[in-house]
């Protein structure tokens, strides 16, 4: 009920557009105040350089800047004003910048950091002229920004821009006010331009009206020009009219040689268009969201950046986003979170898709979805058509296997690894040429894969089949992949702390070192024993959890490695561990015992959109260590020493599925549940645990809890 009330909140709040909004900081009105407020009051001889006062209330945008993660803006109808360091000097003339909001419009891109921008189309807006002109928009002028300058010193603007290119226009030649008097950027402003950028006027400033030479800084105001001049002929007030216009990096200048002199130089509405191109358009036709990134039917590889903007209808601005085959295979899917201003508010998102590419191209979707707060059902709001770029075949993705392999086992990452050669061979027998002594091989001609690698200066010999089997041929002997005993975690495995490790090794009883090796050269480690095997092999069913004081680890990848006593490397994989304060973080409740009491532990987790299946995984693995909490779960050591224990059996409790349909939770777990031992107080306790875990979701309203898909007859004292 509480997330279904904020959904309805969210659609209730106020645009950010309101009437007569007050200003959102001191230092914007100031800005503001020493250009237009002479223009409200009647003692200006200029028109408004930002407008009658802002159009929207003040809005914490995405802006990733340092420790900053937002800015305060605020629209005017000629531009925007912007505080990206509020810890800055506001005495500083930079406190207070204006937005490059032309040169985004026409490159078709948010900046939502100093180097950090989401695509979006440009805007199909109409930079001179009535609204509704058709010809020329932001999107027009893409083709002549940053071309070479065609106009110097002593030139006139004497070219016309249409739909189909420029044309001489020489009716303007002999006007002095289309007289190229200034160089800047490389390109040419007109003596009109010029002059309106360096006039005098009237200005308020210390509480009084004073003469200011000139009015304002042309380059803080209108920014560096980014193309010719050129003549346009548009509708104005219904009439067509030819107007002089330049694009500058911040705002857009028009001349129209039929105005009155005060007027005859204008600043185009950039602030309203902009506004209009982020916060209205994407959603004109009534969707919830737009993928911008990557272009439709674009040929796509790993690893895929996803870009788009939301409308401000997923609840807590919580979005999946997945690639699909046309198959209907999800290659890769994960949480991120939209880059709001406010509840219901639009704003951009930008992830990136990490997959391991088909052998062939083939047709597939990037989808949006969301998860609906009522029934936790999925909702898809946007999709994109995409081309999946295949490897080029299966040599690439052994060449993929191999680097990855080598970077687990010498700590170097893939992305400096060298490939010395690669190529399609045929091996003699099934060994691929690097037999161990003594072992007898099918002598068959194995199709395979020869790929020499350098790392450090040191060379490695890969061998491979082409059904994926890898092998490290060293002095002439094999050596399986270094990630092999591990079944957790799972190859490219992203994940946060506690990290779960389940390994097979040969030998039980033996201690082993489990280590973390970030990065950035941090590192985690925990030495354990090795659990028996019914076959005699060691077991590692263990966690790493995070450092018990206050070390900030941030997202990155790392290596989980197994060690034996005398530090030779049993088993290694490449994994990425997510900081607490990343954005596709979540958090759980998970109940643990103290005593005969429950007791909340929050944890964080990946997102994902089967968060109740991930908070019941994490239970399953055991509550941290030191905080004298116990579970009533059956743990590995009990499930392979339970007297009861039948053929089949493993050493630990797996979910096979959570299934939640209309309120009813049924969570299936495996056979070695069975392993509690009796008792009525246990079996209480196991049910606690697992319900408590499950009702912390407002979707479950009752939980039945199921042993190898039987509801029946389980969890008896």
């Amino acid at each position: 009920m509480i997330i279904r009330s904020l959904l309805v909140l969210a659609l209730l709040l106020p645009s950010l557009v309101t009437s007569n909004p007050a200003f959102a900081s001191p230092a914007f009105r100031r800005v503001w105040e020493r250009t237009d407020y002479p223009v409200q009051q009647g003692r200006g001889e200029h028109g408004w350089i930002w407008g009658p006062g802002p159009f929207t209330a003040g809005i914490n945008e995405a802006f990733h800047s340092g420790a900053q993660s937002s800015r305060l803006v605020q629209y005017f109808d000629k531009g925007r004003m912007e505080i990206n360091d509020p810890a800055g000097d506001p005495r500083n003339p930079w406190f207070v910048t204006s937005g490059l909001l032309a040169r985004d419009m026409i490159d078709g891109r948010v900046q939502i950091g100093l180097a950090d921008y989401v695509a979006l189309p440009p805007a199909a807006i109409p930079v001179a002229g009535d609204p509704d002109a058709a010809f020329p928009t932001y999107a027009d002028l893409q083709p002549y920004v940053r071309t070479r300058p065609r106009l110097g010193p002593g030139n006139a603007v004497a070219e016309r821009l249409t739909p189909q290119g420029r044309v001489p226009a020489p009716e303007f030649a002999d006007l002095a006010a289309t007289r190229i008097v200034q160089v800047a950027n490389g390109y040419g402003v007109p003596r009109a331009f010029w002059e309106f950028l360096t006039r005098s006027g009237t200005a308020y400033r210390d509480g009084r009206f004073v003469r200011e030479t000139p009015l304002f800084d042309w380059l803080y105001v209108v920014g560096y020009p980014i193309a010719d001049a050129f003549w346009v002929r548009v509708p104005v007030a219904g009439v067509p009219r030819d107007v002089m216009v330049q694009p500058f990096e911040r705002r857009v200048l028009t001349y129209n040689p039929d105005n009155p002199p005060r007027f005859q130089v204008e600043m185009g509405n950039v602030g309203r268009h902009y506004y209009r191109w982020v916060y209205e358009l994407p959603f004109a036709d009534g969707r919830q969201a737009l993928i911008t990134a990557p272009a439709p039917d674009s040929v796509v590889g790993s690893p895929l950046v996803v870009q788009g903007f939301e409308r401000g209808f997923a609840f807590e601005a919580a979005i999946g986003v997945r690639l699909r085959t046309a198959s209907g295979q999800v290659l890769a899917s994960t949480y991120t979170m939209v880059q709001r201003p406010d509840i219901g508010v639009p704003g951009p998102f930008s992830t990136s898709l990490i997959f391991s590419e088909p052998e062939t191209t083939t047709p597939g979707t990037v989808e949006v979805v969301v998860e609906s707060a009522a029934d936790g059902s999925e909702r898809m709001i946007a999709s994109q058509p995409v081309l999946i770029g295949g490897l080029g075949g299966p040599l690439a993705r052994a060449v993929a296997l191999a680097r990855e392999d080598l970077a687990a086992r010498t700590g170097i990452w893939p992305e400096r690894i060298g490939i010395t050669s690669a190529e399609a061979v045929t091996w003699p027998d099934s060994s691929l040429g690097c037999p161990v002594p003594d072992q007898g091989y099918l002598q068959v001609l194995t199709p395979g894969f020869h790929i020499m690698l350098e790392a450090a200066g040191q060379p490695y010999d890969y061998r491979a089949d082409r059904r994926g089997s890898l092998i490290l041929c060293r002095d002439l002997r094999p050596h399986a992949p270094i990630g092999a005993p591990l079944s957790l975690p799972t190859q490219g495995a992203v994940s946060t702390l506690p990290l779960h490790v389940e390994a097979r090794l040969e030998r039980a009883g033996e201690p082993v070192t489990l280590r973390l090796v970030f990065e950035t050269g941090q590192s985690l480690s925990q030495t354990v024993t090795t659990l028996a095997a019914p076959d005699g092999a060691g077991l590692v069913l263990n966690s790493l959890w995070p450092p018990a004081e206050p070390v900030q680890i941030n997202t990155q990848r790392a290596i989980v490695q197994i060690r034996d006593r005398e530090d030779r490397l049993l088993a290694a994989r490449l994994v990425t561990i997510l900081g607490p304060d990343d954005p596709l973080v979540g958090r759980v409740e998970l109940y643990w015992l103290t005593g005969e009491q429950l007791r909340v532990e929050q944890r964080r987790v990946p997102r994902t959109l089967q968060i109740g299946a991930a908070a019941l995984e994490q239970l399953l693995w055991g509550p941290p260590p030191g905080l004298g909490l116990s579970t009533a779960i059956p743990t590995p050591a009990e499930v392979l020493s339970y007297p009861g224990r039948q053929p089949g059996w493993g050493a630990r409790v797996r979910l096979r599925s959570l299934v939640i349909r209309d309120g009813v939770a049924t969570a299936d777990f495996s056979a070695e549940l069975r392993a509690y031992g009796g008792g009525a107080a246990r079996v209480g306790a196991i049910r606690q645990q697992i319900e408590r875990t499950l009702r912390q979701f407002p979707t479950v309203r009752e939980v039945r809890i199921a042993i190898e898909g039987q509801t029946e007859g389980v969890l008896e004292p």
